[in-house]
């Protein structure tokens, strides 16, 4: 799996340490091997402040290429990821 950062990166989630949704999703794209950034917006921080100007309210917040969604939904995730020609 290659480095990916906050400019280069095509999936971005948003989640929290006790979110077991958040969990889900990271073992499901970790198994798909599907690169991602991951972004703890548990506590204060830059990165909370980003999750709220973006709109997120709940978690998991995932971000693949201009699409935004929440929840772990697998068909959802899997057609955003196809759309864009990660999966």
């Amino acid at each position: 799996m290659s480095a990916v950062n906050i400019k280069t990166a095509r999936v971005v989630i948003y989640t929290t340490l006790r979110c077991p949704h958040c969990q889900h999703l990271k073992r499901w794209l970790k198994r798909n091997k599907i690169p991602f950034l991951d972004f703890n917006v548990g506590k204060p921080g830059k990165m909370q402040k980003k999750f709220f100007e973006i709109g997120g309210q709940s978690v998991p917040l995932i971000v693949i290429g201009e699409e935004k969604f929440v929840g772990f939904n697998p068909n959802q995730l899997k057609t955003a990821l196809e759309k864009e020609g990660l999966l």
